[in-house]
Protein backbone atom coordinates (compact mmCIF):
# COMPACT_ATOMS: atom_id res chain seq x y z
CA UNK A 1 0.00 0.00 0.00
CA UNK A 2 1.28 3.09 -1.12
CA UNK A 3 1.86 6.06 1.46
CA UNK A 4 0.22 9.07 -0.69
CA UNK A 5 -3.09 6.78 -1.54
CA UNK A 6 -5.91 7.65 -0.04
CA UNK A 7 -9.04 5.35 1.67
CA UNK A 8 -12.53 5.39 -0.50
CA UNK A 9 -15.65 3.74 -0.21
CA UNK A 10 -16.91 2.35 -3.63
CA UNK A 11 -20.56 2.56 -3.81
CA UNK A 12 -22.62 1.31 -7.27
CA UNK A 13 -24.69 3.59 -8.77
CA UNK A 14 -26.39 3.92 -12.51
CA UNK A 15 -26.09 7.24 -13.90
CA UNK A 16 -28.66 8.90 -16.74
CA UNK A 17 -26.53 10.59 -19.40
CA UNK A 18 -27.69 13.40 -21.28
CA UNK A 19 -27.67 12.12 -25.46
CA UNK A 20 -29.24 8.96 -24.04
CA UNK A 21 -27.72 5.65 -22.18
CA UNK A 22 -26.84 4.71 -18.91
CA UNK A 23 -23.74 3.91 -17.35
CA UNK A 24 -23.32 1.73 -14.26
CA UNK A 25 -20.41 1.59 -12.17
CA UNK A 26 -18.76 3.08 -8.97
CA UNK A 27 -18.39 6.12 -7.53
CA UNK A 28 -15.78 6.96 -4.51
CA UNK A 29 -16.64 8.32 -1.65
CA UNK A 30 -14.65 9.77 1.18
CA UNK A 31 -14.82 7.63 4.43
CA UNK A 32 -15.65 10.47 6.44
CA UNK A 33 -17.99 13.47 5.36
CA UNK A 34 -16.57 17.08 5.63
CA UNK A 35 -19.13 19.09 7.48
CA UNK A 36 -21.05 15.99 9.48
CA UNK A 37 -19.73 12.84 10.73
CA UNK A 38 -20.58 9.28 9.24
CA UNK A 39 -19.23 8.99 5.55
CA UNK A 40 -19.56 11.13 2.54
CA UNK A 41 -23.21 10.84 1.17
CA UNK A 42 -23.43 10.37 -3.26
CA UNK A 43 -25.40 13.72 -2.79
CA UNK A 44 -22.41 15.38 -1.15
CA UNK A 45 -19.93 13.92 -3.81
CA UNK A 46 -21.91 15.35 -6.79
CA UNK A 47 -22.64 18.97 -5.18
CA UNK A 48 -19.25 19.75 -4.48
CA UNK A 49 -18.09 22.47 -7.00
CA UNK A 50 -15.83 20.21 -9.05
CA UNK A 51 -17.06 19.93 -12.72
CA UNK A 52 -16.22 15.95 -13.30
CA UNK A 53 -16.60 13.09 -11.37
CA UNK A 54 -14.93 9.83 -12.05
CA UNK A 55 -16.79 6.73 -12.27
CA UNK A 56 -14.92 3.15 -12.38
CA UNK A 57 -16.53 1.28 -15.01
CA UNK A 58 -17.22 -2.87 -14.38
CA UNK A 59 -13.58 -4.04 -16.63
CA UNK A 60 -12.07 -1.25 -14.39
CA UNK A 61 -11.60 1.09 -17.19
CA UNK A 62 -11.86 4.80 -15.67
CA UNK A 63 -14.40 7.25 -16.83
CA UNK A 64 -14.78 10.82 -16.00
CA UNK A 65 -18.16 12.13 -16.12
CA UNK A 66 -19.07 15.86 -16.61
CA UNK A 67 -21.42 16.68 -14.21
CA UNK A 68 -23.50 18.87 -16.64
CA UNK A 69 -24.49 16.37 -18.65
CA UNK A 70 -25.14 13.80 -15.75
CA UNK A 71 -29.35 13.76 -15.45
CA UNK A 72 -30.06 11.09 -12.88
CA UNK A 73 -27.76 9.28 -10.82
CA UNK A 74 -29.67 5.96 -9.48
CA UNK A 75 -28.04 3.94 -6.22
CA UNK A 76 -29.49 2.06 -3.44
CA UNK A 77 -29.75 3.84 0.20
CA UNK A 78 -26.34 3.42 2.28
CA UNK A 79 -27.94 4.45 5.90
CA UNK A 80 -31.14 4.99 7.86
CA UNK A 81 -32.96 8.34 6.66
CA UNK A 82 -32.52 10.92 9.38
CA UNK A 83 -35.82 12.41 10.87
CA UNK A 84 -35.10 16.88 10.48
CA UNK A 85 -37.73 18.54 12.84
CA UNK A 86 -40.33 20.43 11.13
CA UNK A 87 -38.95 18.74 7.70
CA UNK A 88 -42.20 18.23 4.97
CA UNK A 89 -41.97 15.30 2.26
CA UNK A 90 -43.70 16.19 -1.09
CA UNK A 91 -44.49 13.61 -3.72
CA UNK A 92 -42.99 14.62 -6.97
CA UNK A 93 -42.93 14.29 -10.54
CA UNK A 94 -39.96 15.35 -12.29
CA UNK A 95 -39.59 15.91 -16.02
CA UNK A 96 -36.21 16.26 -17.57
CA UNK A 97 -34.82 18.19 -20.77
CA UNK A 98 -34.48 14.92 -22.59
CA UNK A 99 -38.19 14.26 -22.17
CA UNK A 100 -37.77 11.12 -19.73
CA UNK A 101 -39.28 11.67 -15.86
CA UNK A 102 -38.90 10.12 -12.16
CA UNK A 103 -41.48 10.43 -9.32
CA UNK A 104 -40.39 9.95 -5.54
CA UNK A 105 -40.09 11.98 -2.56
CA UNK A 106 -38.77 15.38 -1.93
CA UNK A 107 -37.74 16.19 1.98
CA UNK A 108 -36.98 20.01 2.50
CA UNK A 109 -37.31 22.52 5.27
CA UNK A 110 -40.42 24.87 5.19
CA UNK A 111 -38.98 27.20 7.46
CA UNK A 112 -35.76 27.28 6.12
CA UNK A 113 -37.04 26.69 2.05
CA UNK A 114 -40.43 28.67 2.75
CA UNK A 115 -43.81 26.92 3.40
CA UNK A 116 -44.45 26.07 -0.72
CA UNK A 117 -42.43 23.90 -3.21
CA UNK A 118 -41.81 26.29 -5.52
CA UNK A 119 -40.35 28.61 -2.58
CA UNK A 120 -37.88 25.64 -1.94
CA UNK A 121 -37.10 25.26 -5.69
CA UNK A 122 -36.16 28.58 -6.29
CA UNK A 123 -34.05 29.10 -3.37
CA UNK A 124 -32.19 25.82 -4.83
CA UNK A 125 -28.56 26.55 -4.73
CA UNK A 126 -27.30 22.56 -5.03
CA UNK A 127 -26.38 21.17 -8.81
CA UNK A 128 -28.58 17.97 -7.67
CA UNK A 129 -32.37 17.61 -5.87
CA UNK A 130 -32.12 14.03 -4.12
CA UNK A 131 -35.46 12.27 -3.92
CA UNK A 132 -36.35 8.66 -2.73
CA UNK A 133 -37.56 6.96 -5.28
CA UNK A 134 -38.24 3.57 -6.33
CA UNK A 135 -34.86 2.36 -7.58
CA UNK A 136 -33.98 3.87 -3.86
CA UNK A 137 -31.70 6.97 -4.24
CA UNK A 138 -32.35 9.02 -7.22
CA UNK A 139 -30.15 12.97 -7.92
CA UNK A 140 -31.66 14.57 -10.46
CA UNK A 141 -29.33 17.42 -12.01
CA UNK A 142 -31.10 20.79 -10.91
CA UNK A 143 -29.95 22.40 -14.57
CA UNK A 144 -31.64 19.44 -16.81
CA UNK A 145 -35.16 19.98 -15.02
CA UNK A 146 -38.04 20.85 -17.67
CA UNK A 147 -41.06 20.62 -15.37
CA UNK A 148 -41.86 19.27 -11.85
CA UNK A 149 -45.23 18.80 -10.66
CA UNK A 150 -46.81 18.01 -7.36
CA UNK A 151 -48.54 14.37 -7.01
CA UNK A 152 -51.58 13.98 -4.11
Amino acid sequence: MSEYRIEKVRLRVAVAVTGGGTLKGDVFLQPSARYRTGPQEPAELFNEPESFVPLAMPDDQMILLAKDHVLRVEFEPQSADTEIDGAVDVSVEIVLNDGSSVAGELRYDPRIDGPRLLDFLNRHHERFLTLRCSAGVCLVNWRQIAQVRQRS
